[in-house]
This record gives C-alpha cells, sequence and structure tokens, in this order.
C-alpha cells in the first residue's frame, strides 16, 4: 500500500512546482487519507508538505488511530494539544519559506485570517490554492478502482435481496423503514454502512430528487431508491425506479421511465476518455428536451465517485471538465413531475479509451 501513497503525493509535489510552491496545508479529511491511509472524519487534523517533510498534526482522539493507521516513516505524527495553528506555526518556524499555500475551499474564513496574521508575524505569506488534491482524486488507481467496484458488487447483492421480494411483501414498509432494510441488506453483504442518506421515494414523493424518506407507508406504483454504501472508504451510488404493479397513474410514469432509461443508454454508449462532461450531459439532456421534458430535468447528469460520494468531476452542463481514463463516474438522468411521481436511472461507470464499463450488474426490472 505505501507506494500508492508514495505515488500520489509525488504527483502532488509535481502540481506545486506547477503553482511555483512546494509547501501546501492540507485540511480536508478525505485528501488526508488519500495521501496517507489514515482518515479520521471531522477529526480537525492537519498534514503539511513542506520541503522534502511530511507532518501529520492530530488531537489525542485520533492520534492512535493514526499510528495505526500510516506505516510511511517518512510522515512525522505530531499531536496538538491546544491550538492546531500554533502547532503549525511552530513547525514552520523551523523552515525559511516565502509563502505557504493552503486549501482555500476547506477552511472558514475566520480561521485563514488567524493563520494568515500568525505566519505574517514569520514573514510567510499565506496562498489560497484549490482542488490540488481534489483534482488528482478524480482518476482512480488500481487499488481504488478494485475497492469501489467491491463496493458497487455488495450494492447490487443488496438490490438482488430487495427484487427477491414480492410487492405483498414491500407493502409492509414504510419509507424508512425500507431505507433502513437496505441498510441492513449493505452491512450484511459486507459494506462499512451507508454512502449518504439512503432515499426511499413512493408515488408523488419521488417527483423530489432528494426526497426525505418519510413514514408513508409504500403504496402501489412508483417506487424510487437511491443508495449506496462504503467499502475501505471508499464509495458506491445507484439509483433505480421500478412500478411495484400495473396502478392507474403508471401509463405516464411508465412512458417517463422509457426516455429516461433511452437517456441513460446514449450517454452510457457515448461515455470515453476526451468527451467533454457538458457534451456528455447534452447527450441525454437533448434527447430528454426532444421528448418535451426539458424543464423536468432539472440537475446536472453525473459526478464523480471515490472517497466521497460526490466528487471531481462534476458531469453537467456547465462542467469544463473533459474526461480522463480511469475516472469513474454516475450517469443519472431523471425527469420529475410534481405532484405524479419522477423517475431516475443512476449506473456508476468506469471511463476507459473508447467505452466505458458499467460497474452494476443490477436489473432494471419491477417486482414480482
Amino acid at each position: 500500500m505505501d507506494k500508492y501513497f508514495e505515488s500520489r503525493v509525488n504527483k502532488l509535489r509535481s502540481s506545486l512546482e506547477k503553482q511555483n510552491t512546494q509547501d501546501l496545508i492540507i485540511l480536508k479529511d478525505e485528501n488526508i487519507f488519500y495521501l496517507t491511509g489514515f482518515y479520521g472524519k471531522d477529526s480537525e487534523s492537519i498534514l503539511l508538505l513542506i520541503n522534502n517533510d511530511l507532518y501529520l498534526l492530530v488531537n489525542f482522539i485520533h492520534l492512535e488511530q493514526a499510528r495505526k493507521s500510516i506505516y510511511n516513516s517518512k510522515i512525522k505524527i505530531i499531536q496538538y494539544f491546544k491550538g492546531k495553528y500554533e502547532k503549525l506555526s511552530e513547525i514552520l518556524r523551523n523552515y525559511n519559506v516565502k509563502a505557504v499555500g493552503i486549501e482555500g475551499k476547506n477552511i472558514a474564513y475566520s480561521d485563514f485570517v488567524k493563520l494568515e496574521k500568525i505566519l505574517s508575524l514569520k514573514g510567510s505569506k499565506l496562498v489560497s490554492l484549490e482542488d490540488l488534491v481534489e483534482n488528482l482524486r478524480a482518476v482512480k488507481d488500481d487499488n481504488e478502482i478494485t475497492k469501489i467496484k467491491k463496493a458497487c458488487e455488495i450494492t447490487d447483492n443488496a438490490y438482488s435481496n430487495l427484487l427477491s421480494l414480492k410487492s405483498s411483501d414491500i407493502f409492509k414498509f414504510s419509507e424508512i423503514e425500507l431505507m433502513h432494510e437496505i441498510e441492513k441488506w449493505l452491512i450484511n453483504s459486507g459494506s462499512d454502512g451507508k454512502s449518504f442518506d439512503i432515499i426511499v421515494a413512493s408515488n408523488e414523493n419521488s417527483s423530489a430528487p432528494h426526497h426525505i424518506s418519510s413514514r408513508k407507508k409504500i403504496k402501489s406504483g412508483t417506487l424510487l431508491m437511491d443508495f449506496g454504501c462504503r467499502f475501505k472508504n471508499y464509495c458506491s451510488d445507484i439509483t433505480r425506479t421500478i412500478f411495484t404493479d400495473n396502478n392507474k397513474n403508471n401509463n405516464k410514469i411508465k412512458k417517463v421511465y422509457n426516455i429516461v432509461l433511452q437517456s441513460q443508454l446514449k450517454a452510457r454508449e457515448a461515455c470515453r476518455e476526451g468527451i467533454s462532461c457538458s457534451e456528455l450531459d447534452a447527450v441525454a439532456r437533448n434527447f430528454i428536451k426532444s421528448k418535451g421534458y426539458g424543464k423536468n430535468f432539472g440537475h446536472g447528469l453525473g459526478h464523480g465517485v471515490g472517497i466521497e460520494v460526490h466528487e471531481k468531476p462534476a458531469v453537467s452542463y456547465r462542467s469544463k471538465a473533459v474526461l480522463k481514463k480511469n475516472m469513474i463516474i454516475t450517469i443519472e438522468p431523471g425527469i420529475y413531475i410534481e405532484n405524479l411521481g419522477g423517475v431516475r436511472i443512476e449506473d456508476m461507470v468506469l471511463v476507459k479509451k473508447n467505452c466505458c464499463e458499467v460497474l452494476y450488474k443490477s436489473t432494471k426490472g419491477d417486482f414480482k
């Protein structure tokens, strides 16, 4: 495993050279994990790259975990007792640096001003740098791909448990009860838990893209489920919309379903290295517009998935990103009609040179 972390740090150093610095203060837990193997959620930790040295600053709560997670002897693990930025300034005092980069998106303005003041007393300047680690994380290495594929396999298994039920079994659940049942299936299939708050939306509730699962009993009709899991700190994300029976309101929604399905398949077919995210979004969006539902597709086509369930690249009409080989993204068009219901179909795919690999085997079928 050390080789992966070492390779990532080396790539980051190369990115820093393009910014005319070799020093960076990293604050985001996911970025620290990506570079070291230590993942403390909301840990208040700092990773400092300075010259050829690496420092990880942690509090007492995360000290033991950090020591057990990191095998790179080059990383100096230091416990801070009071202010983490004061401890950071003590370390920086031993280096003659004119400017130090910091993850500008991952620090509160008040903390930035505080640290800026501390460093100015030492004759150093604090420079905000954005997305250096996040841009590296967008392209997955083989170790990450293996973990994400396992997370998707677990998600497939959970969904197969769901499809083994009859409609009459599903009607015994409320949305929130089925949500917890799905989470239980994910855990029993080998996950480390859910990757985000699971969405279970029945009938008209499915018109809200991020509906909060309620105590409403599931009845015949449309059922939208958006869920995923974590496996060794890597995420999965899937959405399926199914029909529990031939409810009279289903005819229009089933027509909408076929439109969404065709748009998703067209986008999957177009997905490959070199296509821009906005161009890929347009493949699905233009098809939906041609069917008269353009105003009902109000979100982007997809997003990157990895350590976070939403990460770079953003796959939308506003995105300037271009897909690269070994990026992992979602393709999830949707149509939402207020007071009737909505349809979203989502797969995760691995971008390849001339195509993409769909990471799910789950069907898009109905209950028995």
